[in-house]
């Protein structure tokens, strides 16, 4: 049989920009066709194309065809259904077999009031077939999807997928496709390998409940769903919310089954501080002293209003410690249930920052800030949670503060506990370690846990300086500069002793902090330390106007780049008679700036000058090796080098210098040497690694340096020249 050549018109002007904007406008059309609930509504929405000369709508009808969606599927079954013009019909039924053919089909049903002058068989309507959800609710999301079969002998099957996010984004991710059923049994087993993810049924019911409690995240956050969600509008309410028959929702949390004690508290304090007070809820024993008779509902209320006052953000974990919980000696009615068969305590030091506000007391399980942060509002907590199973799963049942607790202690008991752990966490220290990150955690918990004890002694004895300056140093000790001025903060305020040395102390922790990652992902928050440290060493120079407060005033300028700031404070300080040392410092500054203005005559002036007045100072005698390369004095550069580790063998820039001088001059085996011993003194320097994995590479090595590299990789994969050396490695095995 041979097929009828169909007919190409030729359009106006006036018709393409018609056609034009129909095309653009379809899917906002297709929206509307689904309100429609007779003939005369259809025509209706259509009124625009219908009124169209029938050559214009057919031409339309075929572009349609190519638009590869179900929404124009809709439009062409709708022009099929209503149009009063044959070839119309015709074309718009060419356009859906098109549609199908490449497996997109109507998601619109027309009315059958109508009679059409070509019949169209009408398919089943779409009935809830299963429902599938990841375990991973734990994590603030899950993937749920929905099926419905549909079609004429039930063997489609339009699937409903959605990315929920508990904690901020709501429905963030939706995708609405019609696939064949084996098609979705074959996805559903392909997921289960790809994501490497636990999937579960579930029934639509409990799929609703999901989706709502997503779609209230939305609305206490102040966005929308996903864009592609809110198309499908009409189509999820027909679906799901209007449903009569969902099913039974068993109350599943759909949290992955197998978290341990550990896992579970810490999920507990990440939702808390994160806002998602549906999963804090659902973490609770079912006989948890902090729910006292409020349901889920009340729970998430009361918290999002905390939440809006207190914005808590930026979560941070100090330690985390889990033993036995002591067993009651008192036998109770419960004592056989299985949340009391067997617990746990969790022990987690964590801080948060948070505006203080009155519904805190409201709270239960709102912990007593020990030390706090007043420019950061960072507050630090130590809670302990007693963790039962129930259900052969690890949840909450009860609450205690410990930060509270200790600021209850006598304090002779506090000074006791002090110096007992203390001596604890020296014994350990001086140890040999088998394993050295569980060292490294047992001694981090010690040392915080010591702090936690300072706090409560400080709030005790607040005339008495010396716990002060004991968490000071703690604190420095561990790096956390957001913590050690919360102490010098204290010291500079408080006590007019060493008030000179703690305001020096604080600048340069403001500084620290500064300069910190953290503060630099937060819009505003470095310039404002910044402001600080240059206030306070101001405020100094008002107290005492000598050589290295300006000294230290221009360092915090040249750390900014503010070199003719740094260059006056640094002439200033020249003019106060400053000590050996402090003139070494100023010659030194003045180098960098010479040398940040490629001045290298100038810069190396003043580098010598600082070697002979500072001789022991390894960074001066790294800048002089360094000065030296850029003027092509290499052996004296390799000199400077060799000095500089010799006085700091830990400081990894002259090995990387020195390796690349060595390889520049073709001297491989003395440059393997010297990075070899760069990691004998920093063994776990990924920089170093990395180097050495390319030295070995250019040694023709591969074995050695596909291992030096991969351990760099897995101490830090993200450091440039760790990621220079996989690219150089691929590269050239790319060519062999």
């Amino acid at each position: 049989m041979v097929r009828k050549k169909e007919t190409a018109f030729s359009l106006t002007d006036e018709e393409q920009q018609q056609q034009q904007h129909l095309l653009t406008h379809y899917h906002t059309l297709a929206e509307n066709l689904r309100e429609s609930t007779d003939a005369s509504s259809i025509e209706h929405v259509l009124q625009e194309l219908l009124q169209y000369t029938p050559e214009l709508q057919q031409t339309i009808a075929k572009e349609l065809s190519k638009e590869q969606h179900s929404d124009a599927a809709d439009i062409l079954l709708a022009l099929h259904s209503v149009s009063p013009n044959k070839e119309v019909r015709k074309e718009a039924r060419r356009a859906l077999l098109r549609l199908e053919n490449a497996s997109i089909k109507p998601q619109w049903q027309a009315p059958q009031a109508r009679t059409s002058v070509v019949e169209i068989k009408t398919a089943n309507p779409p009935r809830f077939w299963r429902g599938q959800v990841s375990q991973t609710r734990e994590q603030g999301e899950v993937l749920l999807s929905l099926y419905w079969e549909q079609g004429y002998d039930y063997t489609e099957v339009r699937s409903l997928t959605f990315v929920l996010d508990f904690w901020r984004d709501g429905v963030r991710e939706f995708i609405l496709e019609t696939l064949s059923k084996r098609r979705v049994l074959e996805s559903i087993e392909e997921r289960q390998v790809t994501t490497g993810q636990a999937f579960v049924e579930c029934a639509l019911a409990e799929g609703r409940r999901l989706i709502e409690e997503a779609l209230a995240t939305n609305t206490w956050r102040g966005n929308q769903p996903a864009a592609e969600y809110r198309h499908h509008n009409n189509t999820l309410n027909t679906l799901i919310f209007q449903a009569q028959d969902v099913g039974r929702d068993r109350g599943l949390t759909f949290m992955y089954p197998e978290m341990d004690a550990q896992e579970t508290a810490i999920n507990f304090v990440g939702a808390w501080s994160i806002g998602d007070y549906g999963l804090t809820y659902d973490l609770l024993s079912r006989d948890s002293t902090l729910l006292k008779d409020i349901t889920r509902a009340e729970w998430i209320e009361q918290h999002r209003r905390w939440s809006d006052e207190a914005h808590p953000a930026r979560l941070m974990l100090t330690f985390v410690q889990e033993h036995e919980a002591p067993q009651s000696t008192l036998w109770l009615p419960s004592s056989a249930t299985s949340s009391q068969a067997k617990r746990v305590e969790v022990e987690i030091g964590w801080s948060l920052e948070l505006s203080e506000t009155m519904l805190s007391g409201a709270l239960a399980e709102m912990p007593l800030g020990t030390a706090i942060n007043k420019e950061t509002g960072r507050h630090w907590f130590w809670s302990k949670y007693t963790m039962a199973r129930e259900n052969n799963e690890w949840r909450v049942q009860r609450f205690h503060d410990e930060g509270a607790r200790l600021q209850g202690l006598p304090i002779t008991e506090i000074q006791q506990q002090i110096t007992r752990r203390e001596e604890e966490v020296e014994a350990k220290a001086k140890q040999p370690a088998e394993d050295m990150q569980s060292l490294l955690d047992e001694l981090t918990r010690g040392f915080y846990q010591i702090l936690h004890y300072y706090d409560a002694l400080i709030a005790l004895v607040p005339l008495d300086r010396q716990p002060c300056e004991a968490a000071t140093g703690r604190a420095m000790a561990l790096g956390s500069p957001e913590r050690a001025m919360v102490y010098l903060q204290r010291l500079v305020e408080r006590f007019p002793e060493r008030l000179e040395l703690n305001m020096r102390s604080l600048a340069g922790t403001y500084a620290t902090y500064a300069f910190n990652e953290a503060a630099a992902n937060i819009p505003g928050r470095r310039e404002h330390f910044l402001e600080l440290a240059e206030a306070t060493l101001r405020d100094l120079l008002e107290l005492h106007n000598d050589a290295l407060n300006h000294l230290l005033l221009a360092e915090l300028y040249s750390s900014q780049e503010r070199n003719e700031e740094a260059e006056e404070e640094l002439h200033q300080a020249e003019a106060l008679n400053p000590t050996t040392d402090e003139q070494g410092s100023i010659e030194a500054n003045l180098g960098a700036l010479a040398m940040r203005r490629e001045q290298m005559a100038t810069a190396l002036a003043h580098f010598e000058r600082a070697s002979k007045l500072v001789p022991n100072h390894p960074g001066i005698w790294f800048n002089l090796g360094f000065v030296h390369r850029l003027l092509g004095h290499m052996e004296t550069a390799a000199s400077h080098y060799k000095h500089a580790i010799e006085l700091e063998p830990q400081d990894i820039r002259p090995y990387s210098e020195l390796t690349a001088i060595n390889m520049n001059q073709q001297d491989q085996q003395e440059a393997r040497r010297v990075v070899e011993a760069g990691l004998a003194a920093n063994p776990d320097s990924a920089h170093l690694l990395a180097l050495h994995a390319s030295v070995l590479h250019v040694l023709g090595e591969e074995r050695a340096a596909q291992r030096q590299l991969e351990q760099a990789e897995r101490l830090d994969p993200t450091l440039e020249i760790v990621q220079a050396t996989r690219q150089q490695l691929e590269l050239e095995k790319k060519r062999k």
